[in-house]
């Protein structure tokens, strides 16, 4: 379980020991803190455990099934609902027939017909009718015929279009509810207004990455890139930087926070890595070797998680979209062709506010930028268009309703801002360009990344 440690217990600098699972420093006393945290998480899967066994010890009913009749509740009130529907039709097109009929005057065809029977009785009476008689009988019969079969006495039919009944009720999957994060308020007018809490210089790079923040720590990955150098660091809320060992064979496109595993994913060129911050050695950078590109000289370019899940693109037009599931690592799904053969995803992320919803912006061939909504299915919800530019356009996803979406204007002074459902936008202006973004809960910080090569936190 535990080894002597040449390092120090994070929590009180005192001599240490090393939990052999987790690979976290601990002191005498935090080190039995620590496993009495263990006896505790144990118990509690012995209750899961108990529960499950429990439930798996009772044959398979019709009234488990039905959920306390919470599903025969809302068969029965379907099918009330929809007899209802059917009787108020029925009603409805009685009335329409009542109406037609009595839009038909009595008498409309009355005299015709009446002097059609004069000359019919006259004709039976004298008995000397000619075949030039039972022709002219003939023609004044058949026109009226045609009169009265034209007429809304006989024209009326009853179109009844058949109804599958299988399709109106169907039974499914229930969906878990996932939980919503607690809303933030944000003063995005104070980007313009007011100077940034703290500013960290950055300079010396062609190009940056801002990986998403950590909620418990509130730290993110800052990786800067030149031909010579590979530069990656971990930046707290209060602009503290510790410097991660990395490879100089592999560029940083972007990284995420993953709740699940507690850990950073960082997506390199053609790698996939986790980072824990808490552990001390090397096995703090860990390689998913079962992550790979679907084929040789084919890069990553942006990833996104949520759960249990990861989303990876590809720097490649008409790019598809592989899922993953962590435990064990797998993919499970690729996405093709839902994006058009000249268009690249080059940037996508998970609301904050509701994880069935991905938000991601695209470049065509003609530098057209467009965002896009998806379900986790990638089914599209909507899309909305944004600029022409060759600059990026980079999203990140904020933990509030109405500003959800944030979309930044590299290399200008505007950032969009899209609510959840991308039906309302917003744009907002900062008192310099910016190239990055992203957002640190702890302090409700924007921390923003200029094109002077400035990290500025503003508490919003």
């Amino acid at each position: 379980m535990a080894s002597a440690a040449t390092t120090y217990c994070r929590q009180c600098d005192s001599g240490s020991y090393r939990c052999d699972d987790c690979r976290r420093t601990f002191c005498d006393y935090h080190f039995s803190e620590h496993r009495q945290q263990i006896v505790e998480q144990f118990d509690h899967l012995q209750h899961d455990y108990s529960n499950l066994n429990e439930i798996l010890s009772l044959p398979p009913s019709y009234e488990s099934l039905a959920g306390n009749t919470d599903l025969i509740n809302k068969i029965d009130q379907w099918e009330a609902d929809t007899i209802r529907q059917v009787k108020e039709i029925a009603e409805q097109t009685r009335n329409k027939i009542r109406s037609r009929a009595d839009a038909i005057p009595n008498d409309r065809f009355g005299t015709e017909f009446h002097r059609l029977t004069e000359q019919f009785q006259q004709t039976q009476r004298t008995n000397t009718y000619s075949e030039l008689d039972i022709q002219r009988l003939a023609t004044q019969l058949n026109n009226l015929k045609i009169q009265v079969e034209n007429s809304s006495l006989t024209t009326a039919d009853l179109q009844i279009l058949p109804i599958d009944w299988s399709k109106y009720l169907q039974i499914t999957t229930k969906q878990p509810n996932l939980p919503r994060i607690q809303q933030q308020d944000f003063h995005f007018e104070w980007l313009l207004t007011t100077k940034a809490r703290l500013s960290l210089d950055v300079k010396g790079s062609d190009w940056h990455m801002l990986g998403t923040s950590s909620p418990q720590h509130s730290t993110f990955l800052h990786y800067q890139h030149t031909n010579k150098h590979r530069r990656l660091s971990i930046i707290n809320h209060n602009g503290q930087q510790k410097l991660v060992p990395w490879y100089d064979d592999q560029a940083v496109w972007d990284s995420c926070w993953s709740s699940y595993l507690n850990k950073f994913l960082i997506l390199a060129d053609n790698r996939l890595y986790t980072y824990d911050d808490e552990i001390e050695t090397s096995d703090s950078m860990q390689l998913i070797e079962s992550v790979q590109p679907k084929r040789n000289e084919m890069e990553f370019l942006r990833c996104t998680c949520s759960n249990d899940t990861l989303f990876i693109t590809y720097d490649e037009r008409n790019t598809s979209i592989d899922e993953y599931k962590m435990t064990p690592w797998r993919r499970v799904h690729e996405y093709v062709n839902i994006v058009k053969p000249n268009e690249i995803i080059m940037s996508l992320t998970f609301s904050m506010t509701n994880s069935n919803l991905i938000g991601m912006t695209l470049l065509d061939d003609r530098q057209q930028w467009h965002f896009e909504l998806r379900d986790r299915s990638m089914s599209l919800i909507s899309s909305i268009q944004l600029d022409k530019s060759e600059f990026n356009r980079r999203i990140i996803s904020l933990p509030n309703l109405t500003f959800n979406w944030l979309i930044i204007h590299t290399g200008s002074k505007y950032l969009t801002v899209l609510n959840e459902n991308a039906q309302s936008k917003r744009i907002i202006e900062c008192a310099e360009n910016v190239d990055l973004t992203t957002y640190v809960p702890k302090r409700n910080s924007l921390v923003l990344l200029t094109q002077k090569s400035k990290l500025k936190f503003f508490d919003l």
